[in-house]
């Protein structure tokens, strides 16, 4: 197996290549759910990888380097906004309607009606934590697509475990309450 990281626990740039391929996948997923848009998702990742190569020296490759790549991701997103936020206010424009990616559920011996029903269900879920604040949409992007854990999750976002705990929970219950009010019951 290739070592991956220098013995000081430092991350050089010949090996932050190589934690890219390992985990840009999942930060560009992460890019994608945080923006809903794939150009918009592009421009985040690439801001992102090219804020972390500045830092690569930084990474601690002994920790978890994808919560560090996850909390630049999330950094730049927040700037983003409030960059377009601020744009907004001096100058307002039309927003156009966002591209909506479609969510495909792989046929697991389902009927027509059945796929058809979970695909719903699905692109239900989706909006509805779309609609979350951010300090719940993060954890739950970060906890269910990106596949951290709630110690990564804290690190990335640098606040403790239990406020990550007490958000999915919450989150959890917000999207349970929204789904039975479209009478879904699980």
């Amino acid at each position: 197996m290739q070592k991956l990281y220098m013995e000081e626990g430092k991350v050089t740039r010949q090996e932050f290549g190589i934690m890219l391929e390992k985990e840009g996948k999942a930060i560009y997923t992460f890019c994608r759910q945080l923006t809903d848009n794939r150009d918009d998702a592009d421009e985040l990742y690439q801001e992102t990888m090219l804020i972390a190569m500045e830092k690569c020296s930084r990474i601690d490759g002994k920790g978890n380097p994808k919560s560090f790549l996850m909390g630049i991701a999330v950094k730049c997103f927040k700037n983003q906004r409030r960059k377009y936020a601020r744009r907004q206010r001096i100058a307002p424009q039309n927003s156009m309607d966002e591209e909506q990616y479609a969510l495909h559920i792989p046929d697991a011996g389902l009927t027509p009606e059945e796929q058809y029903i979970a695909e719903e269900l699905c692109e239900l879920v989706r909006k509805e934590i779309a609609q979350l604040k951010e300090k719940y949409r993060l954890p739950v992007y970060m906890f269910y697509s990106a596949e951290m854990s709630m110690e990564e999750i804290a690190r990335a976002l640098h606040i403790p475990k239990g406020t990550i705990k007490s958000r999915l929970y919450t989150a959890r219950t917000i999207i349970k309450e929204k789904l039975e009010e479209y009478g879904y019951e699980r």
